[in-house]
């Protein structure tokens, strides 16, 4: 499990937003949507699919460890390398405008 641990860790800080995602998982493609909404540039937001990697069984397990959770679900959000949630906590962020604001602090949109 370590060296799935290094790879989250490094990818986390690679990006000012981060999601990790399952290519086929509607909750995925939602979170995806919303997230689209605020047009942020390639080199501040990804999205990583974990389901193709080998290692992708340890990453879900590390998921309990680093967002302090017993759920192992994608989409998993992260911006400036803190755990935001999932697609309930995302989407209530969007609704109630913490999201928007949450993306400016972090300087991954303009406001």
């Amino acid at each position: 499990m370590a060296a799935s641990r290094k790879f989250v860790d490094q990818k986390i800080k690679q990006r000012k937003v981060l999601m990790f995602a399952k290519a086929w998982c509607s909750e995925c493609k939602q979170a995806i949507k919303i997230l689209n909404e605020y047009k942020m540039p390639p080199d501040t937001f990804e999205v990583l699919n974990i389901d193709s990697r080998q290692d992708c069984s340890k990453i879900e397990d590390y998921f309990q460890v680093l967002c302090l959770t017993d759920r192992r679900n994608v989409p998993r959000l992260f911006i400036d390398g803190n755990h935001i949630g999932d697609l309930e906590v995302i989407r209530r962020m969007h609704e109630d405008n913490r999201l928007r604001e949450t993306l400016i602090e972090s300087e991954a949109i303009k406001s």
